[in-house]
C-alpha cells in the first residue's frame, strides 16, 4: 500500500466522521491527524529499508484425513484416518536491505576464489656446547617463507585448494647434519630458493558430510599423527621431531588420496595413500599407504584427550613399514600434554625408534591471553645405533590477530655410531604474518 492511498484513505474516514459526528470530529481530529502522520513514518522508513525478496518454496507439515477413496479432509469425519503430508508453497519474504546486501556478498564470497597469505622469518644461531669443533659453531642462519593460499568452493560440501611456497635463506640442517630437521619449514619440500607446489587438491564431503574424500597433491601429515599441541611449525615448535613423527618417514608430498571417515562421534578412522618419491615413473613404484584410527575421549573430566594409532607401509625401498602412536590430554583448560612414539622398519639392521613428549601452555598462562608456550623434549634411537636427543623451549607472543613474534632455544645432541658425541645450543625467533 502507498503512502498517498493510506493518507486518503484516513482523511476520507476523517471528514466522514465528522459530517455523521460534528462533536466527536471537533474532538478527535486532532487526534487522529496525529496517528496519520505516524503511520506515515512508520510506512515510510518500511519502504525504504525493506524489499520483497525473490519467491521462495518452503515446505510445510499438515495433517489430514482421508477416506478410503483417497479424498482428504481437513478435519475429521467418519469413515476418514488422520496421515501427515507436506505441501509446497510459494512466499515472498519482508527483507531489510542490509541482511539483502550481506546475502548478496555471501553468495559472490561462495563461488569466488579466496587468496591468503602466511609468511614468516626464522633467524636461527647455532653455538657449538661440546665434542669436535663443527662447521655450524658460531653461525648464524635466516629463512624467509612465503605461503599463497587459494580455495574456491565448486559445489554443496565440495572445494579447490592450492598452496603454493617459496623458501630462501639458510638454515642449520646442513651444517649440523642431524638425525631430524631443526627447522620444520622446509620439511617434505624438494626444492629450496625456488617455489614449490605444496598442495593442490579437491575435496568433498559425503553421506550428511559424515565421510570427506580428498584427491590431488597432498601432504599427508595434514591428516595423519595429528597433534593439539605438537604440530604446527607456525605457531608452536620449530623442530620437526616436534611437529610430526619422524617413523612416518614421508619425505616429499606427492599425489594421492586421504579418506576420513567421522561419523561424529568418539571415533575418527582414516586411510590415505600418496607417491612418496618424485623421480619414480610410475604409483606402484613409490606407494606410501597410511591407516589411523582416532579416539576423542574425556577420561578424567577435566579436558578433551585425543589419542591416536597409525600403520604405514612404504614400497619405495622394499615394502618397509612403521607404526605409532600420537597423544594430547587436557589437564585443566589452559594446559596440554603431549606424546609421541614410533618405530619404522630400516632398509637394513633393527627397527627405528622414535620418542617425543612435552606441555603446552596458554589461556592466560602468559603475558597476554592469547600467549602460547611451551616445552618438549624428542629422542631419536637408529638401528645403526645413532643417536639424537633435542630439547626445546618456544614463547609464542601475540603482537595482533594476524601478526605473532616467538622465540625458541633448543639443545640437541647428535651421536653418530663410532664417533664423539656433539651438543649445540640453537636460539632462534620467528615473526609470523597471516592473513
Amino acid at each position: 500500500m502507498s503512502l498517498a492511498l493510506l493518507r486518503h484513505i484516513l482523511i476520507s474516514f476523517v471528514v466522514a466522521m465528522g459530517a455523521l459526528f460534528p462533536a466527536y470530529a471537533q474532538d478527535n481530529t486532532e487526534q487522529l491527524l496525529l496517528k496519520v502522520e505516524s503511520l506515515e513514518k512508520r510506512l515510510s522508513e518500511l519502504e525504504t529499508t525493506a524489499v520483497l525478496s525473490d519467491p521462495e518454496t518452503r515446505v510445510k507439515k499438515v495433517e489430514v484425513y482421508v477416506d478410503d477413496n483417497g479424498i482428504e479432509y481437513p478435519r475429521e469425519t467418519a469413515g476418514t484416518k488422520k496421515i501427515v503430508t507436506y505441501q509446497r508453497e510459494r512466499v515472498y519474504r519482508r527483507q531489510t536491505i542490509n541482511e539483502k546486501i550481506e546475502e548478496a556478498l555471501d553468495d559472490a564470497a561462495d563461488k569466488s576464489v579466496r587468496v591468503g597469505v602466511d609468511a614468516a622469518i626464522i633467524l636461527q644461531g647455532v653455538q657449538q656446547e661440546s665434542g669436535n669443533k663443527q662447521k655450524a659453531d658460531r653461525n648464524v642462519y635466516q629463512l624467509a617463507s612465503t605461503d599463497l593460499f587459494f580455495t574456491a568452493g565448486l559445489a554443496q560440501y565440495t572445494m579447490f585448494f592450492a598452496d603454493i611456497v617459496a623458501l630462501s635463506g639458510t638454515q642449520p640442517d646442513a651444517d649440523i647434519n642431524g638425525i631430524t630437521s631443526i627447522n620444520g619449514y622446509s620439511a617434505r619440500l624438494i626444492n629450496q630458493n625456488d617455489l614449490n607446489l605444496r598442495e593442490a587438491w579437491l575435496m568433498t564431503e559425503l553421506f550428511n558430510q559424515q565421510l570427506s574424500l580428498t584427491l590431488g597433491h597432498l601432504d599427508l601429515t595434514n591428516y595423519f599423527d595429528l597433534n593439539a599441541a605438537a604440530n604446527d611449525e607456525t605457531s608452536q615448535f620449530l623442530s620437526d621431531a616436534l611437529v610430526n613423527n619422524p617413523a612416518l618417514g614421508l619425505s616429499e608430498n606427492g599425489a594421492g588420496m586421504a579418506l576420513v571417515y567421522d561419523p561424529k562421534s568418539s571415533f575418527v578412522f582414516r586411510v590415505g595413500y600418496q607417491q612418496s618419491n618424485s623421480q619414480a615413473t610410475n604409483l606402484s613404484d613409490s606407494l606410501f599407504q597410511l591407516y589411523e584410527i582416532g579416539y576423542k575421549v574425556n577420561p578424567f573430566d577435566t579436558g578433551e584427550g585425543n589419542y591416536r594409532a597409525w600403520y604405514r607401509r612404504d614400497n619405495t625401498n622394499g615394502n618397509l613399514s612403521a607404526y605409532g602412536v600420537s597423544v594430547d590430554q587436557k589437564i585443566i583448560s589452559s594446559i596440554t600434554l603431549f606424546g609421541r612414539y614410533g618405530s619404522a622398519e630400516a632398509v637394513t639392521g633393527p627397527r627405528d625408534k622414535y620418542f617425543s613428549a612435552g606441555i603446552q601452555l596458554s589461556a592466560g598462562l602468559g603475558f597476554n591471553p592469547e600467549d602460547t608456550w611451551g616445552v618438549g623434549y624428542s629422542r631419536s634411537d637408529l638401528g645403526s645405533n645413532d643417536e639424537e636427543n633435542l630439547l626445546e623451549s618456544y614463547y609464542n607472543l601475540r603482537i595482533a590477530d594476524k601478526l605473532q613474534l616467538s622465540f625458541h632455544l633448543t639443545y640437541i645432541t647428535e651421536e653418530v655410531a663410532g664417533a664423539e658425541k656433539v651438543g649445540y645450543l640453537v636460539p632462534g625467533t620467528r615473526l609470523q604474518a597471516s592473513f
